[in-house]
């Protein structure tokens, strides 16, 4: 199945690809929308080169190719923290993209709002 999916990554994966230095991207996929104390919307997160070329959709598993969704900004930031971020910035609005480097890294790469061209 590997060879089959190449571009995605479980959560075990992304650990590993985090260590050798990819990026977290995080993606708004529905705009964040607050509901009395909590914010909901559909992120997704990508693991990505410093380039920004090689990336990879984290999915549920690679059995079963189903993309990770985080429907509440408390679920997005238990997973970020647990992926060792210290601090998180999450795009509200659909479309927007974060980027998050690993912690402990020597030289910490650009993180923040990323522009994105529809080509």
């Amino acid at each position: 199945m590997i060879e089959e999916a190449p571009n995605v990554v479980t959560e075990d994966g992304l650990r590993g690809l985090l260590a050798e230095g990819y990026l977290l991207e995080v993606v708004c996929k529905e705009a964040g929308e607050k509901r009395h104390n909590s914010w909901y919307g559909t992120w997704v997160v990508r693991a990505v080169a410093e380039d920004g070329r090689a990336d990879k959709m984290l999915v549920t598993s690679r059995s079963y190719l189903k993309v990770r969704e985080f429907k509440t900004i408390v679920g997005l930031v238990s997973f970020l923290a647990e992926m060792g971020c210290k601090s998180v910035s999450i795009p509200l609005e659909e479309g927007g993209r974060e980027r998050h480097a690993a912690p402990g890294r020597v030289d910490a790469p650009w993180t923040g709002p990323v522009l994105v061209s529809d080509n």
